[in-house]
């Protein structure tokens, strides 16, 4: 048996109304993120699937702000901002944070939201093309990773640049981080103006200047010249998208759920492998076991009478395994968890994913959300073909916020 390792993600960039893609300098143009599926699809449509993505997401309508916050986890900053940030309990608007840090005797962070839903759908719909998108980060987290060294006083200054969009993230010696989104023709000149007073007031600190082409930074030229200050370095586009940058799963700027525990296809691949591990195991202690008799062996009737206690051993070994097989599915021994994972399996629609399974006693509970889109009775429609009357489990739905739910039941007398 050969199991290939799994190839690392491939980095592209959602940004605006383009997509632009690592190391290749390529970029494409779409109309909305229905065609920016199809775009994505006919650009990886030779590679082999499934396409693992790592996804750099800057639409117009995700917005960043610095906010102040209390020191928590992300159920902690829902609770203290929706009201001041509705898409934040906007069922499909995706949103992250970055790490909640001191500032004075308060704590800040900065805040990614979308202000309508687009990411959910997106991923979806490219994971049933064959492109899975393992993380999505927004652009100004994964400008943070690009600089190589900070400057002496510990600041560091990211900006990136096309012709009519542009990024900044800020981290000064002070601690207070800001980000800033520029949208329209003045992008450019706002840009200049802006680096040109931090150039201006820091001329010793280190920035990272990355211009989407030659004729954007040229363009930038014309508002400030940075060829004097030697802490700027300047790259293009398609080369920081190439970078090996670092971007932990659970870093909480990650904006997708994270990778749920349990989906059918990894439960059917994990009781696969299982089943051929212990029939590779089983197939090499016979053979050892056949090839030690035929030498140690020395007539036919011996050989035989090793023959009969092989056929008792397996007949034994036979009733063994029917007996596991009962207990697995139910029977005298304990509920019939098998037969509910192969309902779970076989029935999960391609529109839920699961989170999270649990089995105790007699009583099983799982979590999960439904994709944006699927229609208000998609989870509902699921539960019904798990536990159809007659089933040997109950289920009962618990609807939760933004498409998730938790389903609970038991295992029937």
């Amino acid at each position: 048996m050969f199991i290939s390792r799994p190839s690392e993600p491939r980095t592209v960039l959602l940004w605006g109304d383009r997509w632009w893609f690592a190391g290749t300098g390529a970029s494409v143009e779409f109309s909305d993120l229905d065609h920016a599926v199809e775009v994505l699809v006919a650009h990886y449509a030779q590679a082999p699937k499934p396409v693992r993505l790592r996804l750099v997401f800057q639409p117009d309508a995700l917005e960043t702000v610095a906010v102040a916050c209390p020191q928590g986890d992300r159920a902690t900053l829902a609770a203290a901002l929706a009201e001041e940030f509705p898409s934040l309990r906007t069922p499909g608007c995706a949103w992250s944070h970055e790490p909640v840090l001191p500032m004075g005797g308060d704590f800040a962070t900065l805040l990614h939201f979308e202000t309508q839903p687009g990411l959910l759908g997106l991923a979806t719909r490219l994971a049933q093309r064959g492109l899975a998108v393992d993380s999505a980060w927004p652009l100004v987290t994964f400008l943070q990773t690009l600089p190589g060294e900070e400057s002496e006083a510990g600041a560091v200054t990211v900006v990136a640049l096309q012709a009519q969009r542009a990024v900044a993230y800020r981290h000064p010696a002070d601690g207070v981080r800001t980000a800033l989104l520029w949208h329209g023709e003045s992008s450019v000149a706002d840009v200049g103006e802006w680096l040109g007073d931090v150039l201006a007031r820091h001329a010793e600190e280190a920035v990272l200047l990355v211009c989407a082409d030659e004729e954007t930074a040229s363009a930038l030229g014309a508002f400030v010249g940075v060829e004097g200050y030697p802490g700027v370095e300047q790259v293009t586009l398609n080369e920081a998208l190439a970078r090996p940058v670092v971007l932990p799963r659970y870093h909480p700027a990650q904006l997708l759920p994270r990778t749920p525990v349990v989906t059918a296809q990894r439960a059917l691949i994990a009781v696969s492998v299982a089943l051929l591990i212990a029939a590779g195991w089983l197939g090499v202690a016979y053979g050892r076991d056949l090839v030690a008799r035929q030498v140690a062996v020395k007539d036919q009737q011996a050989r035989l009478t090793a023959l009969r206690g092989e056929v008792a051993q397996l007949r034994e070994t036979a009733a063994e395994i029917a007996a596991l097989r009962r207990s697995l599915d139910g029977g005298a021994a304990g509920p019939p968890c098998g037969a509910l994972l192969e309902k779970i399996s076989t029935t999960l629609p391609a529109q839920v994913t699961l989170t999270s399974l649990r089995i105790t006693g007699r009583s099983w509970a799982l979590d999960g959300w439904v994709a944006p889109g699927a229609g208000p009775r998609a989870g509902e429609d699921w539960r019904t073909r798990l536990a159809p009357p007659g089933a040997p489990w109950t289920a009962e739905t618990k609807p939760g916020a933004g498409g998730s739910f938790s389903l609970t039941g038991g295992f029937r007398p």
